[in-house]
């Protein structure tokens, strides 16, 4: 069956309170446009050719001297915050040199341009943002409503500051960089991709699923103090859910030690406690597309369980311009529970009712927990560029006061890799044993959304698993290139092609975790292919896929993340 197939003409009974309808549809329609705004399509030729156009008036400028009172001018913007009522629109898509700073009470209606240094956004900047020989910085509740482009500089945003358009970092021949040696990264944010999603927009939690209903919280994300300037950070969330009837909650503080002059290093030691309604599944699918897939066609593709405990951890967090780390150990005792199906409402859907949530091997866990994380990924034009790999392990087995017997391996790697203007792929290997008695809110499984599409979901389950799914992506203002007359109905639309092969197995306990993962068989291993079509960035989807290594139905899938 189709995966995330919508009826619009099968309703639930009519009888149903319109009032908690209305309300419910309203809470999720806007948490849905909350996650979508860091990812709206942008026609990112037209930018590129106005940031073109930017540059060349640089180097004019620089050809030709500049003219004496402008030069007064830009000498007093370099030691002064820029206020919009001494510069108008038109001054500002122009450039401006050295340091430069929006204040939170400043709206600039216009693009910005700034050459040999860095510019802070505080405040919001409606339109464009070019950097060249520095860096942007986006600060608490800073907002640029563009794209966002440096050349010789990094982008970094911390607490609320966002960008709605695409960021785009690029080395050029030329560099007006400072030296940046001088300065310090007053961030406290960590783009890492392996720190899990937790709030919705703002501070607010919000999500629904067949365990909890509807799920309302408040939080306070974790801060990285890289400069110093404070010793000690607290986090934390609280929320209740209205069918599970159950407050759920964590609290952490931890004592950051900054290692490094240039900002860029961060020793922690904290503690964390807890009471959650946690899932091993968010690497298949995240909370807020699986909040609206409950919500609005009654499927629910995570599975639940309690966990209720404490974690103790030390890490060591490094952030560089290129490659971002963190490696991490910690001690957990926890708690495991079952939960019950709770609801089975949904706003469509028919007929369809929610999968039974499965039950656990419920007890006391004492694990050892191992990390270690790298990526390289950037955002560009063309979707994210670089390199993610992440190894965890649990280490269970033997440990005193403990119900559970296991150790458990997972290695995850993802490339996404340019090919050309037009094109791209993307690609992600993930592995994943153990030894001794896995649990099954521990095992592995494939089938379905995420993972193999054109499979039953959650079709096979075991303790040995290999997964690649590989995707082609390419933008259709190709067709621009081959003179093609409907050409222009494939702007901001990118071709897909889908590739995903994997099997799992289930070794003895007493195998060593390596082995298990010799001569794969014809018979074993499940493959699928397929093709659709997504927005600029990938992320909005809609795809056909079938089996080739046995007989099946085709299946259609649509997503609003991406899937890796």
């Amino acid at each position: 069956m189709p995966y995330l197939r919508v009826d619009p003409t099968s309703l639930n009974d009519t009888g149903m309170n319109a009032l908690r309808s209305a309300v419910l549809l309203g809470l999720f329609s806007l948490t849905l446009a909350t996650a979508q705004s860091s990812r709206r399509d942008v026609d990112h030729d037209d930018f590129t050719v106005r940031l073109e156009r930017e540059i060349d008036r640089l180097i004019d400028r620089f050809g030709r001297g500049f003219d004496t009172s402008a030069d007064d001018t830009l000498d007093r913007k370099r030691s002064r915050s820029v206020r919009t009522a001494d510069i108008n629109s038109e001054d500002y898509a122009r450039s401006h040199t050295g340091h430069t700073t929006i204040e939170a009470d400043e709206q600039v209606d216009g693009d910005v341009v700034v050459k040999g240094g860095n510019l802070t956004i505080y405040g919001t900047v409606d339109g464009d943002v070019l950097v060249v020989g520095g860096d942007l910085y986006v600060r608490e509740n800073g907002h640029v409503t563009g794209n966002a482009r440096v050349i010789n500089g990094r982008i970094e945003k911390s607490g609320d500051g966002r960008i709605d358009g695409y960021e785009d970092r690029s080395n050029g021949t030329a560099s007006y960089r400072t030296d940046r040696s001088r300065f310090r990264r007053l961030g406290t944010s960590f783009d890492a991709p392996w720190l899990s999603e937790f709030g919705n927009f703002d501070n607010a939690v919000v999500r629904y699923n067949r365990v909890e209903g509807v799920f309302l919280g408040v939080r306070s994300e974790k801060k990285y103090y890289w400069d110093g300037r404070r010793d000690w950070t607290a986090f934390g969330s609280v929320g209740w859910g209205f069918k599970s009837h159950t407050w759920r909650y964590n609290l952490g503080l931890a004592r950051q030690f900054d290692l490094s002059s240039e900002g860029d290093q961060i020793f922690e030691i904290g503690v964390e406690g807890y009471s959650l309604t946690d899932t091993k599944d968010r690497w298949i699918v995240s909370t807020n597309e699986n909040s609206a897939a409950a919500f609005f066609i009654h499927e629910d593709f995570q599975d639940y369980f309690s966990r209720r405990g404490v974690t103790g951890h030390v890490a060591w967090l490094t952030q560089g311009n290129e490659l971002r780390t963190e490696v991490r150990i910690g001690y957990s005792a926890d708690r495991y529970d079952s939960l019950q199906l709770k609801t089975d409402w949904a706003l469509f859907g028919g007929d369809k009712r929610f999968r039974i949530n499965p039950p656990i091997d419920e007890g006391d866990m004492r694990s050892v927990n191992a990390s270690i994380g790298l990526t390289t990924v950037e955002k560009t034009s063309h979707g994210p560029e670089g390199w993610t790999m992440t190894a965890t392990g649990e280490f269970g087995r033997k440990m005193t006061g403990s119900d559970f017997s296991f150790n458990e391996y997972i290695l995850d790697v993802r490339r996404y890799q340019p090919l050309g203007r037009y094109d791209n792929v993307n690609l992600r290997v993930r592995a994943g044993s153990s030894e001794g008695f896995l649990p099954p809110q521990r095992d592995f499984e494939l089938g379905g959304l995420g993972t193999l599409h054109a499979y039953r979901f959650k079709s096979e389950r075991g303790n040995r698993l290999l997964l690649v799914n590989a995707e082609y992506i390419v933008d259709g203002n190709f067709l621009d290139d081959l003179d093609f007359w409907p050409s222009d109905l494939f702007g901001g639309i990118n071709f897909l092609v889908l590739s995903d092969a994997g099997f799992v197995r289930t070794a003895l306990p007493t195998a060593d975790f390596q082995d298990g993962f010799g001569k794969v068989t014809w018979g074993e291993l499940r493959h699928n292919m397929g093709f659709g079509f997504a927005n600029q960035s990938g992320s909005f989807r809609i795809a056909y896929t079938w089996r080739t290594t046995e007989k099946g139905p085709g299946t259609w899938t649509f997503r609003f993340v991406r899937p890796f």
